[in-house]
């Protein structure tokens, strides 16, 4: 079974949330902690849909959860709405917008991508 465009449009969306906590961690957002597990639960769930998806459907799951994880994680801490409010402290809004679209545009193909697998073995 191949890749689904899907699996890997999920696990570039992870990817492009950890580039966002990195632009974050690195202008200075206050509020990380020394070592944050962000970067680490989405870059290692991308890396596991891109890998192991192929083979084992379950993996898949992981590319819904891990995001929706950082995304309620956020809406429950709230300080990124100022963040996206303040446009003129580039780096900061940068991070930001690509977090925050890159879990939800993750949860999104991660929700494709699940039930375009399940539904292959439902035909078959």
């Amino acid at each position: 079974m191949n890749r689904s465009t899907a699996a890997v449009a999920n696990a570039f969306f992870l990817f492009a949330g950890v580039a966002g906590l990195i632009i974050q961690i690195a202008s200075g957002v206050p509020g990380f902690p020394e070592v944050p597990p962000g970067p680490f639960i989405l870059g290692i769930t991308g890396i596991l849909v891109l890998t192991l998806a192929h083979k084992y459907r379950w993996v898949l799951f992981l590319g819904i959860v891990a995001p929706v994880f950082i995304l309620v994680g956020a809406l429950l801490e709230g300080s990124f709405w100022g963040r996206l409010a303040d446009v003129g402290d580039f780096g900061p809004f940068v991070g930001t917008t690509l977090l925050i679209g890159g879990v939800i545009a993750a949860a999104i193909s991660g929700v494709v991508a699940v039930s375009q697998a399940y539904r292959r073995v439902a035909v078959r």
